[in-house]
């Protein structure tokens, strides 16, 4: 007997970072209870769990299961068609297998990084910056670039190297960014001013980034006050060299004029090499953290999305399946789909630790959303419990297929898909979205 399953996905484009809803429908054509193995195939199954737990489908009826895709953000997915497939094979005879495909129609998205080198810089005359532009889209951008001082009132002029731009996708370029001081200040203090640069796609989207120029005078007051002090030492040493001493003949004197002015310079030139040296130790400490918090953030475990099937076949009596939460994770679940089948007497329960969420006849089962995401710690279990009634007798011959109404079944059969995501207890990652 072959086995029938078909894979339906929504013809509409998926941009991504966005989430599309694939159904999977599986006919049983046997004349038994069957439940199929179910295995996602192809880039897909990269994305989440593969396994997508079991279905159970009486004879003669089909089961649909929804299968939430989530398509990576990612450069190296480029637009076009994503084909994938998933494996249905029957759990009484792994033979029988059925592996339906489709496609995923990828559309296309824009995003372009700007990084500045340096956020700030100084000069008399002139300076220069670099800004690295990085394509984080899965298509090719045009880029505009532009620059000028935040302040129109600001005594510079500022360019960048290359004004137009074309990166494709994942591709990087590193563009000059050059500045010239229109009027510079003999005496005084120095002063800031901004400068941006933005770079701009597709007409509508900007992206702009900041950097400050500090225009520094040709003369500090340190400067002048050492000046100052030689041209004094020098007026002192003239005077001294002129003016007769003692009443005799004049006679030659010289006075150095190395004397405080040159320790000044000095001191000013040491304490700028320590404050230089400081500046560069702080810069490689820096460096040092942001590359030492990426590695934890590299090595610290990550959320991972959760579809597991918990299936019980219980006759006369109770029997159970359950879900424990991994060690170092808490489960944040969102749903739980029921499949059910079993005479009006018998019922199943859901829990979550020792929160009990749900209490229904197989007959009646329904699926169970909470209002809000239920948490379950670590080490905590999500339980399915069916209890089947007692003193049951299994018909002579299966129900017939299309019949319209389907005989009470001694056997109790439940499945309920857990749906939700685990968050790691500690990490980069393990604050709630």
């Amino acid at each position: 007997m072959t086995l029938r399953a078909q894979l339906i996905v929504p013809d509409d484009t998926v941009e991504p970072g966005a989430s599309v809803t694939a159904q999977l429908l599986v006919w049983n054509e046997s004349r038994i209870v069957d439940a199929y193995d179910l295995t996602l195939l192809g880039p897909p199954g990269q994305w989440r769990d593969p396994h997508l737990g079991q279905l159970a489908v009486y004879p003669g009826n089909h089961e649909r299961i929804s299968i939430p895709l989530t398509v990576p953000r990612s450069s190296d997915l480029l637009p076009g068609t994503l084909v994938f497939a998933v494996r249905v094979s029957s759990a009484q005879n792994p033979a029988r297998a059925a592996v339906p495909e489709a496609e995923i129609p990828i559309g296309e998205f824009r995003e372009v990084e700007p990084r500045l080198t340096r956020t700030r810089l100084g000069g008399r005359f002139s300076g220069s910056n670099l800004i690295t532009l990085t394509n984080r889209g899965n298509t090719a951008v045009h880029l505009r670039l532009r620059t000028a001082p935040e302040d129109a009132k600001a005594p510079l002029r500022s360019r960048v190297r290359r004004s137009r731009v074309v990166l494709r996708a994942g591709e990087k370029a590193r563009i000059g960014v050059l500045l010239r001081v229109t009027r510079p200040v003999g005496l005084g203090e120095p002063a800031t001013w901004d400068v941006g640069v933005s770079a701009e796609w597709d007409a509508k989207e900007i992206r702009r980034e900041t950097f400050a120029f500090e225009q520094r005078p040709l003369l500090t007051k340190r400067a002048l006050k050492a000046l100052t002090a030689l041209v004094a030492a020098v007026v002192a040493g003239t005077a001294l060299w002129l003016s007769p001493v003692g009443g005799g003949e004049p006679k030659a004197r010289t006075v150095s004029a190395d004397g405080p002015s040159q320790q000044e310079r000095a001191k000013a030139a040491e304490q700028k090499a320590a404050k230089d040296e400081e500046r560069k130790q702080q810069a490689e400490e820096k460096k040092q953290q942001e590359k030492r918090k990426a590695a934890e953030e590299a090595k610290a475990p990550k959320r991972k999305p959760l579809q597991h099937s918990l299936v019980v076949k219980a006759q006369d009596g109770g029997t159970q399946d359950e879900f424990t939460v991994g060690k170092g994770y808490w489960l944040k679940l969102s749903a739980i789909q029921i499949t059910a089948a079993g005479p009006p007497a018998a019922t199943l329960t859901l829990t979550a630790g020792s929160l009990p969420l749900a209490t229904m006849n197989l007959d009646k089962a329904r699926d169970f959303t909470p209002k809000s995401p239920v948490v379950v710690q670590e080490g905590e279990t999500v339980r399915l419990t069916v209890r089947c009634p007692t003193g049951g007798t299994r018909p002579a011959t299966p129900p017939s297929p299309g019949s319209g109404t389907a005989q009470a079944p001694t056997d109790c059969t439940a499945i309920a898909l857990v749906t939700g995501e685990q968050i790691p207890n500690r990490g980069p990652f393990s604050k709630d979205a």
